[in-house]
């Protein structure tokens, strides 16, 4: 069902009775007989098909409301029109919606007459209540190139783009009827995009309408006329918007919308109207259920992926040489390495930039006006856990990624609290190292430094592992997984080993856990950080086979392992706060052992210097214990050697082979 308002500009103005020559509307009887009849012919004789009746009047100008259902045009309608009435004149018209028919109808104040019944007989309850009632738009007209550059800055060009020119391409049979496929719009703008894509698909004669009707949760949770709103969208569209889903536990709340009825309604409808599902990039979980519930229609994602690094820096230059300014190093130092951004993350860092660079570049006089959400780069993040972060020994480039991080919270926190749109900050993290490389400490850290910056409520670190998260029975995973989230509220959920929960386990439980894990990833991310740990190897492919998982990781730090001078000066420290010092020879001892410790596979880092002290420990005890205890002094007691260090028995493998013992005497 389309609908229109139509003008007739008449070339000669519409005769008045003699007697009454000034009034407005005192037409003469004859004429108003032939526009009468003119009119009740159209809808008498098409009844269902075409409905016009005239909404305004003057004597030079004529204003009609029309509603069709057979494809006619308004210019052909008001032309026949013309020609049964014995008037000329030239024919405007313009679709509006549904609504607004029933207005024209409801508030026209006209000398001619209209019978309703005519009009009764469209789908129009829906649109004509007092009660709640659809969303209605237009889409608006677009040139290609405008698409094009929209799809790009979007980040969603690599799904529409194709998707355009399939659809340019004309049907082998003319004037074909029916939806080859239906769409699903995964993206930050996802409105946007519809709008675009209708006008694409109504320039290639794919719809008779640029009309759509967007059901959102409100509207069908109300049970209001979704019945309805498919018969009048006939040769139109039908959205349906589950961006609300987002802000809710989707297990109940997207059954309550995509329930056994609606899924009827567009199976029924499925070659009269278009049905596009729009929704956030988060619910890529969701585009599943919708095509397994649908499986005689054919589905077009157009989704938007994830601008990284020089990707992300290029969308930034874009929307400069839109608004003819100039980038600088301060606007693309904004993009943290290796993290993924959508295109709504960069309009947001932009507009702060730019909300800056109106204040100086553009107009220096306001300077020393500047504000910004921005933090200072040279402030530092308070708090003893930052201090302590900063003294661990090595973990150069991780503490440049923890210091990014813990910018970018504060960043999008600052922003939250003043206010601006989609100041949602994400600070999942992947930890990926060797045993021993500081990763739970980094994490417990970390976890208390955005606690003393105001990021986290709570700021302690909790570890969980398969077992804490996978239940034994059916139905016990997910209740588990919710309660650990609930758990570490506030705080920095540390899953160690993640690959386990999946590891050899596909279509298991683990599985189970993943899909909870991602949906109370996103519940929780304003108040949460998750943080997944493992060997480097094993959790890239962990992550790899996850898509919805990997899109809701802001950053990966690599743990790299420790040098031989690293692990020296990291053996003295854990000496230090045991309450021993090391005598001048330990170096020479320590350094044979660690360049030894590298070569191997299963070397433990960090944890390997430990357990050296400890080994070292015992070795002192069995040195001292032969000496006469009434002649050791107190340094004598808390100074380990280097004959305590080479007296140690270690377990190196080389190059996977056998281990090799080292034994220097511990018993005569």
């Amino acid at each position: 069902m389309i609908c229109y308002k139509a003008t007739l500009k008449l070339d000669k103005p519409l005769p008045t009775e003699e007697k009454d020559k000034y009034s407005r509307n005192d037409y003469s009887k004859e004429a108003v007989e032939r526009i009468n009849e003119a009119i009740d012919k159209i809808n008498s004789k098409y009844v269902g098909k075409r409905c016009c009746f005239i909404c305004g009047d003057t004597r030079n100008k004529l204003s009609f409301g029309i509603v069709v259902s057979d494809g006619s045009r308004a210019e052909d309608i008001i032309s026949g029109f013309s020609k049964d009435a014995g008037l000329s004149g030239k024919i405007e018209s313009e679709e509006i919606m549904v609504k607004s028919i029933c207005t024209l109808n409801r508030y026209s104040g006209t000398t001619f007459r209209f019978d309703d019944d005519y009009l009764d007989v469209f789908s129009m309850d829906a649109f004509n209540s007092h009660r709640i009632t659809p969303t209605e738009r237009l889409a608006k007209s677009y040139n290609y190139a405008d698409i094009k550059k929209a799809a790009q800055l979007g980040l969603y060009d690599e799904s529409f783009i194709p998707e355009t020119e399939r659809i340019s391409k004309p049907s082998v049979i003319e004037n074909a009827k029916g939806h080859p496929v239906h769409y699903i719009i995964r993206a930050s703008e996802s409105m946007k995009i519809c709008d675009r894509l209708i006008d694409t698909l109504y320039k290639a004669n794919r719809l008779g309408s640029h009309r759509y009707t967007i059901l959102n949760m409100d509207y069908i949770r109300a049970s209001a006329d979704s019945e309805g709103v498919f018969a009048a969208a006939q040769g139109g569209t039908v959205v349906i918007d589950l961006s609300d889903l987002s802000r809710e536990d989707s297990g109940a709340a997207i059954s309550n919308v995509l329930n056994t009825e609606m899924f009827e309604l567009i199976k029924d409808n499925k070659h009269r109207s278009l049905v596009i599902f729009t929704m956030p990039n988060e619910l890529e979980s969701k585009v599943g259920m919708i095509k397994n519930a649908l499986p005689e229609i054919t589905f077009v994602e157009i989704t938007e992926r994830l601008a990284f690094n020089n990707d992300a820096k290029k969308l930034l230059r874009s929307y400069c040489r839109r608004d003819k300014v100039k980038a600088d190093k301060e606007l693309l130092s904004y993009v943290t390495k290796d993290k993924g951004y959508y295109s709504k993350d960069l309009k947001t860092l932009y507009d702060i930039w730019y909300s800056n660079a109106l204040k100086t570049s553009i107009y220096p006089q306001y300077s020393d006006f500047k504000k910004s959400a921005e933090l200072e780069k040279d402030e530092k993040p308070k708090g003893s856990a930052y201090d302590r972060l900063q003294e661990m020994i090595g973990l150069e480039s991780v503490k440049k990624i923890i210091d990014q991080a813990i910018n970018y919270s504060r960043l999008h926190k600052a922003l939250a609290d003043r206010g601006m749109p989609n100041a949602k900050r994400v600070m999942h993290m992947v930890f990926t190292g060797n045993p021993g490389t500081a990763k739970t400490t980094v994490a417990r850290l970390f976890a208390q430094i955005l606690k003393d910056n105001g990021v986290l409520s709570v700021g302690e670190l909790v570890e969980c592992g398969r077992s804490d998260l996978v239940g034994q029975f059916v139905g016990w995973t997910a209740v588990q997984v919710k309660a650990m989230f609930r758990k570490a509220k506030g705080s920095v959920l540390f899953i160690d080993e993640a690959y386990s929960l999946v590891d050899h386990h596909r279509s298991s439980f683990g599985d189970e856990a993943i899909n909870t894990i991602v949906q109370e990833m996103e519940n929780h991310r304003e108040d949460m950080v998750v943080i997944f740990a493992g060997y480097p190897k094993e959790m890239k492919e962990f992550i790899d086979r996850n898509p919805g998982l990997r899109s809701r990781i802001s950053f990966y730090v690599d743990f790299p392992n420790y040098n031989t001078d690293e692990l020296v000066k990291i053996t003295k420290l854990i000496a230090k706060d045991n309450g021993y010092k090391l005598a001048d020879d330990v170096d020479d001892s320590l350094v044979p052992i660690f360049d030894k410790a590298l070569e191997s596979d299963d070397f433990g880092n960090g944890r390997f210097a430990r357990n050296l002290v400890e080994q070292a420990q015992l070795a002192q005890a069995a040195r001292l214990s032969m000496c006469e205890f009434d002649k050791l002094t107190g340094d004598d007691i808390v100074t380990l050697t280097g004959d305590d260090f080479t007296q140690i028995e270690t377990d190196i493998k080389e190059n996977n082979s056998k281990p090799v013992q080292r034994r220097i005497g511990f018993a005569g």
